[in-house]
């Protein structure tokens, strides 16, 4: 996606074996954040991968992810599948 010239984000999507396609890749650029324009942006992945004949459409989140994120896969549709925690010795 990009605004005004520039970079603003991306996705790239995944078609798996079983059918599905997973948003493998998604994010705005740090300048972009903020403005709403991740909601566009997932809408347009989202509505390209059911364009590719997907039986499911999914992705992977973190918290690592910006605090909109979660609000924004639910917002579109995404539902939790799963629920993991990791710990990291340092």
């Amino acid at each position: 996606m990009t605004c005004d010239g520039e970079t603003a984000g991306y996705f790239e999507l995944r078609k798996c074996e079983d059918g599905s396609v997973e948003l493998a890749y998604f994010g705005l650029m740090p300048k972009f954040l903020g403005r709403g324009l991740g909601k566009h942006l997932l809408t347009c992945a989202t509505e390209k991968a059911w364009t590719l004949g997907a039986n499911r459409v999914w992705l992977h989140t973190c918290t690592l992810d910006d605090r909109a994120a979660l609000p924004n896969y639910l917002k579109r549709g995404f539902k939790p599948f799963k629920n993991e925690k990791y710990t990291v010795e340092r």
